[in-house]
């Protein structure tokens, strides 16, 4: 931009900077001329206003002040013979001064539209200088694209011609390229900045300018979310936005570029998965195959993730944030399987949070079928609950049972219990059988829960025997009305 005291010096106006001194950096946007008292409301900020004085007012100060307060940044007084004035009058410098708008005088042979001509021709060359540049950064980004230097070669280029770093951090925060040694530094920074925009996919982008610094975020890929550039650099740089812009698209690329090169690799791992998902296999074999795909002998745990509209997509994700990952996807569900190290609930939090999904235990890569039986199953169970299922939370009589309604646990209890009930013995009838069913049908310490003797103990359970027609020596009937008693809990906490 140009400043006040870049165009005092151009040797062919001629111009002298008179009072406001202080104010010589101030940057010149315009040119205008005006002879009116009260201009400030004809301009928009950023002027040189010229004028020759000729309704300049007594009370300088009040002028100067008003200018001041429109955004004027300077005052170009036409001196000459035929002119009000010949040299800048006293007020008008005092006033000057004061508030520190430069005052700048015209000397006589040289007319406004000079001054103006000049403003705008700076003006101009800045634009052009500035396109220059920005063609000279699309053809250097441009070159490091098309050579193998990949994401880095990238970064290093825009760094090189921009002098801004760049880091280029995946979908789960891993950095994947970066121009500079202090990358998690930055990416600690907009961390928060990060997360408030994580939601709008490939429309994110945000910007932090403070002391000095240009800070910005901005989503990778063409069709779906793949990484995130954070870049950081000097406030004011010219065509930082579209030079941005041009970042964006040609890491974009590159990123397409490589999970279109990882589609073999995809594949080989999705056909030894389904080798491990008939059934279980000696471990050596299960080595053997894991070792044909590059991947290491340990064990493993399953997933399997809902995903009926976009599997594929998913599926690619995940083995570009897993590289020690296999992955298969079976009718709208994406299966994996991933060594016990790897954060598996982490991953899918952050890569498949809205989906329904279930995680299988760890088992042996022989047995990786097991796990991935467990992983589907648990599937269900997500849904109604909204969130990622655990296999060890489904071991559960209790999750069996909060999956049926209120009303058939209630009539299958009823059916079961209704004997008891009827009587006018059916508390004690059912705390009886209860503490003889949860402490093993062991009658002395069933006796000693409920503080009663051993042989009122017996007598409520043969009472129970002889009402249900259920006899405590067959182990289908001791689970029927176990059931029934957790039926009747479950029912009344579902009616609650």
């Amino acid at each position: 931009m140009l400043t006040v005291a870049e165009l005092v010096a151009d040797p062919e106006l001629g111009l002298e900077l008179v009072a406001g001194r202080t104010g010589a950096e101030r940057e010149i946007e315009a040119a205008a001329v005006s002879e009116l008292v009260h201009p400030g409301p004809w301009l928009q900020g950023g002027e040189l206003l010229l004028t020759i004085g000729l309704l300049l007012p007594k009370n300088c100060r009040s002028y100067v002040a008003e200018l001041d307060a429109a955004g004027v940044q300077a005052i170009g007084l036409g001196l000459g013979t035929e002119l009000p004035h010949q040299r800048a009058p006293a007020r008008l410098i005092t006033a000057a001064d004061e508030i520190g708008m430069p005052l700048l005088t015209v000397p006589d042979p040289v007319p406004f539209i000079a001054v103006t001509k000049a403003v705008f021709a700076y003006r101009a060359r800045a634009e052009r200088q500035e396109l220059e540049w920005a063609l000279q950064t699309q053809r250097a980004l441009t070159a490091a694209a098309v050579t193998p230097g990949g994401l880095l070669g990238i970064l290093a280029a825009h760094r090189d011609t921009t002098g801004r770093s760049g880091v280029v951090i995946d979908l789960l925060g891993r950095v994947l390229a970066q121009s500079d040694a202090d990358a998690e530094r930055l990416v600690g920074r907009l961390s928060g900045l990060l997360e408030s925009i994580r939601d709008q996919g490939l429309n994110a982008a945000a910007a932090d300018i403070s002391e000095g610094r240009r800070r910005e975020l901005h989503a990778l890929g063409a069709r779906r979310l793949r990484a995130w550039l954070l870049i950081d650099g000097p406030a004011e740089l010219p065509a930082a936005h579209q030079i941005s812009g041009d970042l964006v698209s040609l890491l974009s690329l590159e990123l397409e570029r490589r999970h279109g090169l990882n589609t073999a690799q995809r594949r080989g791992r999705a056909q030894v998965l389904d080798r491990l998902a008939r059934a279980t296999v000696d471990d050596v074999v299960a080595a053997r195959w894991l070792m044909s795909v590059g991947l290491p002998d340990a064990d493993m745990r399953a997933a399997a993730v809902a995903a009926p509209e976009d599997a594929d997509d998913l599926a690619a994700d995940l083995l570009t944030s897993l590289p020690d990952a296999l992955v298969r996807v079976v009718g709208g569900v994406v299966e994996l399987a991933v060594p016990l190290n790897t954060d598996l609930p982490g991953v899918l939090g952050t890569l498949a949070g809205s989906r329904a999904a279930g995680i299988g235990i760890a088992v042996r890569p022989g047995a990786l079928v097991v796990s991935l039986r467990q992983a589907r199953s648990a599937l269900p169970a997500s849904r109604v609950q909204g969130r990622h299922v655990h296999a060890e939370e489904i071991a559960s009589s209790r999750l069996l049972l909060n999956t049926v309604g209120a009303q058939p646990l209630q009539s299958y209890a009823d059916a079961v219990l209704g004997p008891l009930d009827a009587t006018d013995r059916s508390d004690e009838l059912l705390r009886g059988l209860t503490a003889f069913l949860e402490h093993n049908g062991h009658w002395g310490s069933a006796a000693t829960a409920l503080r009663v003797h051993r042989h009122t103990m017996r007598n409520r359970i043969e009472t129970v025997e002889r009402l249900t027609g259920r006899r405590m020596d067959s182990a289908q009937d001791r689970h029927e009305l176990w059931l029934a008693l957790r039926a009747r809990d479950a029912a009344r906490m579902s009616s609650d």
